[in-house]
């Protein structure tokens, strides 16, 4: 699906050290450029000014005080304002969903996810960019 004369990063915004590796394993195997980060660090990586995503998506354990935070920091920050925002939340996260939604999030994906899902996702919102 991705390709060399398209912008193909991914960042993760993953607190969870396994979580991040699997989304990186996987998007890797598709042809993405992933970059995975903890929450904490987030704010350091979208000051550098080589960075530029096509896509981010957001772990279910990042602090769910801090995601709503997160996404409008991110909608707030130019050249960010329009890369879709991917959030992974668990069936009983509906309000950290909503909340995620309102802050400015495009989509979620419920865990556990299916590989086949989660790149339908990542595919739909990478099209409306183009």
């Amino acid at each position: 699906m991705a390709t060399a004369d398209v912008n193909n990063t991914i960042l993760v915004v993953e607190e969870d050290a396994r979580m991040a590796f699997l989304l990186d394993y996987l998007l890797s195997r598709e042809g993405f450029n992933v970059i995975a980060v903890n929450p904490h660090h987030q704010n350091h990586v979208m000051q550098d000014g080589n960075l530029s995503p096509c896509l981010i998506i957001m772990g279910h354990k990042a602090s769910s005080d801090n995601d709503s935070g997160m996404i409008m920091n991110i909608r707030n920050t130019q050249g960010w304002r329009n890369v879709p925002i991917l959030v992974l939340v668990s069936n009983y996260e509906k309000q950290k969903m909503q909340r995620a939604l309102e802050a400015g999030a495009n989509d979620f994906l419920m865990q556990p996810f299916d590989q086949r899902e989660l790149m339908a996702q990542i595919e739909r919102h990478m099209i409306n960019l183009h």
